[in-house]
């Protein structure tokens, strides 16, 4: 028997409802973006990380602050500074939580000016003290941070350490206003003072600028060299220094000159000041273990009504000048005559150079200097004189000081020159004498125009007599050494002017084989008056013969002066009682005088 079966029937699923398959898409999507959320998640950490490596790596502070101006975020940088090992501890954190209470509100100043003006702060200099007390210097920029809707949420900073070139500018500026080798303020920061100081004296503040400058200096350079003068120097420095102490401000503004500001009470004290500076210079200096010792002149100018920061140096200058002119190591206040006698030498300058360049006015006399008998001329001494258009007939002593400190002697000493050799070649007379200045014996220009000039006259160097003073042999600078060496090998004649009033040394004497002294006016005319002058001037003739010198007295004005000289064997003789000085032509008419 035969079963059929029934056909097998399929049933078909139904169709889910459209809100099945809404979620299920759904689901899909979920799953989608929460693999591309965990993807970028990821991404983002990692992005995270390189950031973080990255900023790590950057030596200059960087870090983001929200609108409270509290970190969110730091880099390593900012976190060692401030004694954090992990940036991330200062999350959170406020300025006052990491720096001092004073700098902290005026970090937080800042912070908040940046974010409630939206204004950026560029390169801005400050500095951050570290936990372990060191001050480290800042360039810092701020910036507001926005959100996409342009709202300010914070800021953004970084700071860049330029401490090392803060540093290097406070050094560079220390130089630029100090001097270098004594520390002291210099000239440039010296006058920053004096004007601050003149303001003050103007509002009522008691002022004073005292000048100092070392009294021949240079001698000690010449002699013992510029390390030993630098040591000097130094050692001046520290004593000045301690002396002027906190009542005032001790300046070098030149190679051996000081300057000293006293303000207030020790303005009135000056001269007090200036009297302990001496005595403290009258203590040994050391120099190579030896001692050595300097004096110092000192110019002192109060601050006046009127007055302004020039005007009290220049009134200090002019204090100075006197001091020095009185015969040095003293100091001397301003008065207003003062600047009378300085005026008077700048229309003396003026005049000088007016005459040397136009010609006409300057003139030589000459004065016969005659043999011990007084009747024969031995020679003449050229006296330069100066025939002013408006003041009349000058005598040297009115302008040869002012043509050396204004730096004509040479051009002026270059025409006497001119003037005695052309006199020498038109004579017979034995020879004629021409003064020098210490200044044109530093010039190796002077030896050579001497020279020159004889030879170009054909004039025996014999027939001319340099006349030098105490102070050139004194003066041991190879310059001077070279000149009067040079001259001596050319057989020019070497006398020493004004002797007795000096220091000479005898090695001295005999070094550059001076021919004649010159015994000095003030000791001739105290001969029959002062028995300390006879004999001061009987032991200089003295000294003369031992040496095989000659001597010349100068300013024989009696017969008992002429008499005494001739009786203790003065060899020449010259002054008013034999001979006034005379014009060439007067001179060359002198009986006597052949032509």
């Amino acid at each position: 028997m035969v079963v059929k079966r029934s056909p097998v029937q399929h049933v078909a699923r139904p169709e889910p409802p459209e809100s099945l398959a809404a979620l299920v898409a759904a689901n899909e999507r979920l799953q989608r973006f929460a693999a591309e959320l965990a993807g970028e998640q990821a991404r983002a950490q990692v992005e995270r990380s390189w950031l973080r490596t990255m900023i790590d790596q950057v030596p200059d502070y960087l870090y983001i602050k929200d609108r409270d101006a509290r970190f969110v975020i730091a880099n390593r940088a900012v976190a060692a500074d401030l004694g954090h090992g992990d940036p991330n501890t200062l999350i959170g954190k406020s300025d006052l939580d990491v720096h001092p209470p004073q700098l902290a509100r005026r970090y937080y100043e800042d912070d908040m000016g940046v974010i409630r003006s939206g204004r950026a702060l560029i390169d801005h200099e400050e500095y951050v003290v570290r936990p372990d007390g060191t001050q480290l210097w800042l360039s810092t920029s701020k910036l507001p941070l926005r959100n996409p809707e342009g709202q300010i949420i914070g800021l953004v900073c970084s700071a860049r350490d330029i401490t090392e070139r803060r540093r290097a500018e406070a050094h560079i500026h220390f130089l630029a206003y100090h001097d270098s080798l004594t520390g002291l303020p210099n000239r440039a920061q010296f006058e920053r003072d004096l004007t601050a100081l003149a303001e003050r004296a103007a509002n009522g503040v008691p002022s004073t600028l005292v000048l100092i400058d070392l009294d021949r200096f240079k001698h000690i350079n010449d002699t013992l060299g510029h390390v030993a003068g630098d040591d000097l120097l130094r050692q001046l420095a520290n004593r000045l220094f301690q002396l002027v102490g906190p009542a005032g401000t001790l300046a070098r503004i030149g190679g051996d000159e000081f300057a000293i500001l006293l303000s207030g009470p020790a303005a009135g004290a000056a001269e007090t000041l200036c009297r302990a500076i001496q005595l403290q210079f009258g203590r040994p200096f050391r120099l190579f273990d030896d001692p050595a010792f300097i004096t110092a002149s000192f110019g002192i100018a109060p601050w006046r009504p009127g007055s302004d920061a020039f005007s009290m140096l220049r009134e200090a200058d002019i204090a100075l000048y006197e001091a020095k002119a009185r015969g040095r190591s003293r100091w001397e206040v301003f008065a207003p005559p003062m600047a009378e006698m300085v005026e008077e030498k700048q229309r003396i300058e003026q005049d000088l150079r007016r005459a040397l360049d136009a010609g006409g006015e300057l003139t030589l006399e000459y004065q016969p200097i005659f043999a011990a008998d007084g009747r024969s001329v031995a020679g003449a001494e050229a006296l330069v004189r100066w025939d002013h258009p408006e003041r009349g007939r000058l005598a040297p002593d009115i302008f040869i000081g002012v043509a050396e400190e204004r730096g004509l002697i040479e051009k002026l000493g270059e025409w006497v020159l001119g003037e005695a050799c052309r006199m020498l070649a038109r004579t017979t007379i034995p020879w004629v004498a021409v003064n020098v200045s210490p200044v044109e014996l530093k010039s190796r220009r002077f030896v050579d125009r001497v020279i020159e000039q004889l030879r170009l006259l054909e004039i025996d160097p014999s027939r001319l007599q340099l006349e030098i003073t105490e102070g050139v042999l004194l003066d041991t600078s190879e310059a001077t050494e070279a000149g009067l060496t040079r001259l001596r090998a050319a057989g020019i004649r070497l006398a020493l002017d004004d002797f007795g009033t000096g220091y000479s040394s005898l090695n001295y004497l005999r070094r550059y084989n001076v021919d004649k002294l010159k015994i000095d006016r003030s000791f001739v005319g105290q001969l029959g008056v002062s028995t300390d002058a006879e004999v001061i001037v009987r032991t200089i003739i003295d000294l003369a013969r031992s040496l095989n010198m000659k001597v010349t007295a100068e300013g024989v004005a009696t017969e008992q002066q002429r008499d005494y000289l001739m009786a203790r064997g003065c060899h020449e003789l010259q002054g008013y009682l034999l001979s006034e000085p005379l014009p060439l032509e007067a001179f060359l008419a002198f009986p006597g005088v052949a032509a």
